[in-house]
């Protein structure tokens, strides 16, 4: 080693100091984790006490730390967080996506009744499509750019956007068509990075809880707890925000109003989103190049596959139910002003549902996606004859919807954590882009073919979400055995 010029030594040595001291006041708080700091701050003050003759001093600053977080009974992740604060942290990302996409599926939802109907169906058509487009090619490497943490905050400013130009397309100040068309294109980008971003969150989450349990909880415990507690906040705020608008709506407010006020909603979770912790992701040194392909490289993973008819039973069912059911049962035999109330009904029992398949599947997430699947299955077979005349016992098909979207929301999120862990970024990215598949497919196809042909497909798919769950879960038990 060289020796220090002299007359450097001196101020080396004061500079040296002030940094020790520094993280010395980290360290006794426990603020900052021990690998952490011997990978960066740590090495380098290391090789500042070398040289300054403090070498003592850098490693009783390391040691403090240790002590200081041994003695507080906090166990220490990747990321230096504890459990309570990180399960904490992911409930509060929760809340705050909660509110971000709740204020916007309800322009979605009542988009057709407050715009021309041709401009409202060719602008929500147009989020479909842009959303495939989004979570195929961009969901992937921007979450893997930008982190999942960013990725989050870029999905809620694209949804932000959409909001903002719905509210000024209800405006007789500009033109509503092109105002709508844009922002559709917006929501459908944001929607793909979004999801995938929670998704790679949610296996980033789940990561660091089962490493400070220190073997108290599984990472299948983990991810079925959190994956209901965020179902929950999900849907229940989605139902919260409908019934919000509908309240302003009766109170007389203008709907322009309404729009506006969402937005400032929407910005504000958005601007709370920077508070949360910025956990990396499962594969952060990969190369944008690789994030990009991360989507299409799972498609030779047959488990993808297999996977896939729980993601189309319920885009399919869910456009079943908002497109065929609503326009032909509902709106006739409760009145148009029902369908918005019927939407809540869903959300509602699925949040409440979701929670309580939570803990179902701990034991095993087969029971539970069987149970999604016969949920599906059952409203077509219902509906084959026709609805007419059962006035509010209509009520037993949004339930059955609420039973498949909490699920869908829940441990089918959880199940492609499972399946794919280090891949989460390619393996959300799928899980959307087939979920928007099969909505956008139901949606083209209700022109065109009868009610007892769509009703055939989705029983076919939840026949296919039970089978393929189970041949999926021998292909990974025989890789397992093998290995």
């Amino acid at each position: 080693m060289k020796t220090m010029n002299p007359c450097v030594r001196p101020l080396a040595r004061f500079l040296g100091t002030l940094l020790l001291e520094k993280h010395q006041k980290h360290a006794a708080k426990g603020l900052q984790h021990p690998h952490a700091a011997l990978s960066s701050t740590g090495r380098t003050l290391a090789a500042c006490g070398a040289a300054f003759g403090v070498r003592k001093w850098s490693r009783a600053y390391v040691l403090r730390g240790q002590r200081a977080r041994a003695e507080s009974g906090e166990a220490a992740g990747f990321t230096g967080y504890s459990e309570d604060k990180l399960r904490q942290n992911f409930n509060f990302m929760a809340v705050l996506f909660a509110v971000n996409h709740g204020v916007v599926t309800t322009p979605l939802a009542v988009s057709t009744s407050l715009l021309n109907l041709d401009t409202a169906t060719f602008g929500n058509g147009l989020l479909y499509a842009v959303t495939l487009f989004s979570s195929l090619l961009l969901g992937a490497p921007i979450v893997g750019q930008l982190g999942p943490k960013g990725g989050l905050t870029f999905g809620m400013l694209f949804y932000c956007l959409y909001i903002a130009c719905f509210a000024a397309s209800l405006s007789s100040l500009f033109d509503a068509q092109w105002l709508f068309t844009v922002g559709s294109a917006c929501g459908g980008l944001a929607a793909g990075v979004l999801w995938t971003a929670q998704g790679t969150y949610f296996a980033s989450s789940a990561a660091e809880i089962a490493n400070v349990s220190n073997d108290r909880f599984s990472r299948d415990e983990v991810t079925a707890d959190l994956s209901g507690q965020f179902a929950f906040s999900y849907l229940l705020l989605e139902v919260v925000s409908k019934l919000f608008f509908s309240l302003l709506q009766a109170l007389g407010m203008e709907v322009s109003y309404i729009a506006a006020i969402y937005f400032l909603i929407g910005a504000g979770s958005l601007a709370f989103m920077f508070q949360v912790y910025d956990l990396p992701g499962p594969s952060d040194r990969a190369k944008p190049l690789d994030k990009l392909l991360a989507c299409v490289s799972l498609w030779s993973d047959p488990a993808i596959w297999l996977l896939a008819p729980t993601n189309l039973s319920f885009g399919f069912c869910a456009a079943y139910m908002n497109g065929f059911v609503n326009a032909n049962f509902a709106a006739q035999e409760l009145g148009q002003q029902s369908v918005a109330f019927l939407g809540a009904v869903t959300a509602l029992t699925a949040a409440f549902l979701a929670k309580a398949y939570g803990p179902l599947s701990k034991s095993g997430k087969g029971f539970v996606i069987t149970l999604g699947a016969a949920s599906a299955a059952a409203i077509p077979l219902l509906t084959f004859n026709g609805c007419l005349g059962w006035g509010w016992w209509l009520l037993s098909l949004y339930f059955l919807q609420g039973s498949v979207r909490a699920v869908y929301e829940s441990t089918n999120r959880a199940m492609f954590s499972d399946f794919f862990p280090g891949q989460s970024e390619g393996a959300f990215a799928n899980c959307m882009l087939q979920s928007s598949l099969g909505f956008a497919t139901c949606f083209f196809l209700q022109s065109s073919l009868r009610a007892d042909q769509l009703s055939t497909i989705i029983i076919g798919l939840a026949v296919s979400t039970c089978l393929g769950y189970y041949f999926a879960s021998g292909l990974r038990q025989a890789e397992r055995d093998s290995a």
